[in-house]
């Protein structure tokens, strides 16, 4: 992590001055100063007396006269002459104070920090309706937050007593900074008599008049993903709708000069608030704005589809009672979409529009009843506005947990809720809060379960009996079936425990599309605590990636007969079985029923070992080791001496007689070496795998000599037990005790990360595919160690020692052996050696 990713996000003085000293030795003259440009336009000049020299230094070097900046007094300071670094500070910013306040019964309390000045405790000024004012001083810090683990937070508090005179609501603020979030503030409201959440008034009988659709869209910041907002409502709007936007005094000029033309040319009616009011009251402003219409209340962060808004008038004139409407969204909570109560990534605008089209089709007008709306894409019908009311910005400040509160209010007058689950909008969101936000979204949660007691349980309820699960599913449906237009498909069983199979299935899939197939995967949802749920797990299909068609789960075998008519309507024309580590036994009838034969391909020995990679352990307490390949009673002894690691419960005779069946039914039997051929056909004889290597080892490839004397081995990929990470522990043991020129660095996880780093040897942690050769080069390793115990398939992670140009030592055994014996790309160890002679190899093999 840089020092310049560090400043970027938390936006800290020590961080900037970093990121200019790291700049400046890479020789970086004009991105030093851009760091201490930034530090000055939003902090106070540090009270460091060796800041100014080097201020000035980077001012110089980059082609300035000096620099410019504020003192934690407010006073504007210039240092040299012509042009300065940093011109211009933004005052605003280096005046604000952030923080949070909330009424007690014992007074407001909360906390308050100016980030300009972060060093000292700031302070505050409280005014009350009659313009009284108070001055308040906060004291000592809180516990950082994660949020912003670099920021202190001042805590102040404000006894009843004190404000015992003055008239709410009380509006807390620093001098030229806009008020802390939750004010102003007035606890009168918060004396009402609680009201439980489920309550439910009666129902209105008639179903009213149809009335003109008002759209509202409060605007502060993001420039470029509000314009996209509102072009896409532009588009979206029928004629005769108004089309209110709210400037919420934003800090963009730009933005507002583009609003301001839009209003002139009369595509929006634009209004304006003079100071930062927040979302609650922007919104607020709107529906007075829209007085008896129908009202479309939209986030600025949204993509509207073009048919959305004709679905949600129709499903909230379906019925007397319905006063809200929402649509599915990819960032929605309970009408999230695919997966909800979760952050999906957001679709573009074509995708959008597609989603919401085929929702329509395949859904219609359906909806489920929601215990509330969520206020991202809202719309509000006229007469459970005007009954209702307006959000409560009193209680509920600059926002959050407004529309919550303005629905049960609603449902205590006998509206209900809707989720369409035929409209879709695209929402940003997903924003990460700062901590003064967070805090305002923590305190207004307690005010709603204050008021309305069981709310919280309410929504897990919901959560719980999730009744828009048919129509997402429906949805999912309708998706995959559309992403495969004319294709044949083909269908690729297989684990969601990722590693090898994982690789290896996406590759096929790639070639497979690449052929002009349509791939489709059934794999296993994930579930939330894997160690304590026993296989089988739910049967999950997709194009690749679970999470794009989350809603796509068979519970087997009563959901056989439906994934098996889906699959007819997919067109699968050829099955490959990979793997069927935590499927339902059913999943292997699934070939005969769509009447195809399969391909079997070949990832370890589950056909023939119950522990899938040919290890036991002779006693209870010793690590595990290659089996050696016993005959039948040799493996029954096995799995009966020790029930660990067993993922097959099948007694050996009748394992070995169905693998053989299945073997024999086959289209073809996929193995992607000779070693695992052989090892199959030992149990097998009259099966003839079809070798077929998964990557190709004929490239031509240059490998780097190791270095003489002190070494560095790399360990790539996830080490456990079977991979080898006893003998890496031994080996360390044994490094440290002959103090041998050694340094092992693990570029991955472990399933003990605690004994490797108590061992000395580094672990860089799980990393994504595509940095793995930038932490090679940065390691700068002379071999590669593949120190697995088993006789692996194929080994991929052989493969990414080879791009990276290292020689690698592997044991003398399974394709790895096979494949540096073919190539002479590395060394070879006998199995079982001590490690002595393990690290005595490391140090001397030469190429």
């Amino acid at each position: 992590m840089s020092v310049e990713y560090l400043a970027r996000k938390y936006d800290i003085v020590p961080a900037w001055i970093g990121a200019a000293i790291a700049a400046q030795m890479f020789g970086d003259a004009a991105l030093a100063s851009k760091a201490v440009c930034l530090l000055l336009s939003r902090h106070c000049i540090p009270d460091d007396p060796g800041f100014p020299a080097f201020a000035e230094h980077i001012a110089l070097r980059a082609g300035f006269g000096g620099y410019q900046g504020y003192l934690a007094n407010g006073s504007l300071v210039s240092h040299g002459n012509g042009r300065l670094l940093g011109a211009h500070p933004n005052l605003a910013a280096i005046s604000r104070i952030e923080g949070v306040v909330e009424y007690k019964r014992e007074g407001l309390s909360g906390w308050a920090v100016r980030p300009a000045w972060p060093g000292q405790p700031p302070r505050l000024r409280l005014v009350d309706a009659t313009g009284q004012t108070l001055s308040v001083k906060c004291g000592k810090p809180l516990p950082l937050e994660d949020t912003s683990p670099f920021l202190p937070r001042y805590a102040f508090r404000i006894s009843a007593r004190t404000i015992k005179e003055f008239q709410p609501p009380f509006t807390l603020s620093g001098d030229n900074s806009p008020p802390l979030l939750g004010s102003p503030i007035d606890h009168r409201p918060l004396q009402a008599i609680p009201v439980c959440a489920s309550t439910r008034g009666a129902s209105p009988k008639r179903l009213p008049h149809p009335a003109t659709l008002a759209l509202v869209m409060p605007v502060y910041g993001g420039s470029d993903e509000t314009q996209a907002a509102i072009r896409s409502v532009l588009a979206a709007a029928t004629p005769g709708t108004k089309f209110i936007v709210v400037n919420d005094c934003s800090p963009e000029p730009s933005l507002t000069r583009w609003l301001e033309k839009l209003a002139l040319k009369g595509k929006i009616e634009l209004l304006h608030h003079t100071r930062n009011l927040g979302f609650c009251a922007a919104a607020n402003t709107g529906l007075m704005a829209a007085a008896g219409c129908d009202v479309l209340l939209l986030n600025s962060d949204i993509l509207l589809p073009r048919k959305t808004i004709e679905t949600l008038r129709a499903i909230a004139y379906s019925a007397p009672d319905i006063g809200t409407v929402t649509p599915l969204s990819n960032e929605a909570t309970i009408c999230g979409y695919p997966s909800p109560n979760v952050s999906n990534s957001m679709p573009d605008m074509k995708t959008a529009n597609l989603f919401d089209r085929l929702a329509k089709k395949i859904n219609g007008l359906a909806w489920v009843e929601v215990p509330t709306a969520v206020g991202f894409c809202m719309y509000i019908r006229h007469d459970c506005l005007e009954a209702t009311g307006r959000f409560r910005t009193e209680i509920f400040a600059q926002g959050y947990g407004e529309e919550n509160d303005f629905c049960l209010r609603a449902r205590q007058l006998g509206y209900r809720h809707a989720a369409a689950l035929g409209a879709y909008v695209a929402h940003k969101g997903g924003v990460s809060f700062k901590s003064a936000a967070n805090a305002l979204i923590l305190r207004n949660l307690k005010i709603l379960n204050k008021l309305f007691p069981g709310y919280q349980d309410m929504i897990s309820n919901h959560v719980k009996l999730d009744p828009a699960s048919p129509g997402r599913s429906a949805l999912d449906e309708a998706r995959l079936r559309h992403a495969r237009i004319n294709r044949k498909s083909v269908l690729l069983i297989s684990h969601a425990h990722g590693g090898g199979v994982a690789k290896q299935v996406q590759n096929s899939m790639s070639s497979l599309r690449q052929q002009g197939f349509f791939p489709l995967l059934l794999t296993t949802e994930f579930p939330e605590n894997p160690e304590k749920t026993p296989y089988p797990w739910r049967a999950l299909l997709c194009e690749g990636v679970s999470e794009d068609y989350p809603n796509l789960t068979f519970t087997l075998p009563s959901a056989l007969p439906q994934l098996i008519k889906l699959l007819r309507t997919l067109n699968v024309v050829r099955v490959e079985l990979h793997h069927m580590l935590g499927q339902h036994e059913s999943v292997r009838e699934i070939a005969s029923s769509l009447n195809l034969a399969q391909d079997i391909i070949i990832h370890d020995y589950a056909s023939f070992c119950p522990r899938v990679n040919l290890l036991n352990r002779p006693e209870k307490h010793t690590n595990p080791r290659y089996c050696g390949e016993p005959d039948m009673a040799g493996c029954t002894q096995c799995c009966q001496a020790d029930k660990a690691n067993i993922f097959e419960t099948l007694p050996i005779p009748q394992l070995l007689n169905r693998s053989h069946e299945e073997f024999m039914k086959a289209r073809r039997v996929i193995a992607p070496s000779m070693d695992t051929a052989r090892r199959l056909t030992r149990h097998f004889p009259d099966i003839t795998p079809h070798i077929t290597p998964w990557e190709d080892d004929t490239l031509p490839t240059s490998l780097k000599k190791p270095r003489s004397g002190q070494r560095k081995i790399v360990i790539l990929g996830g080490i456990a037990p079977a991979k080898g990470l006893n003998i890496l522990l031994d080996c360390a043991s044994d490094l440290q005790r002959r103090h041998l020129p050694l340094e092992f660095i693990v570029i991955g996880s472990s399933s003990d990360d605690d004994a490797l780093l108590s061992a000395g040897i580094k672990v860089t942690g799980a990393y994504k595919p595509e940095t793995l050769s930038d932490l090679i080069e940065e390691i700068q390793p002379d071999l590669a160690f593949i120190p697995s115990i088993w006789p692996e398939t194929w080994c991929f992670v052989l493969g990414e020692a080879w791009k990276a140009r290292l020689h690698t030592v592997v044991f003398d055994l399974g394709a790895q052996a096979e494949r540096v014996r073919a190539t002479g790309r590395g060394a070879i160890l006998p199995l079982g050696l001590p490690p002595e002679r393990i690290n005595n190899a490391l140090l001397n093999v030469s190429f």
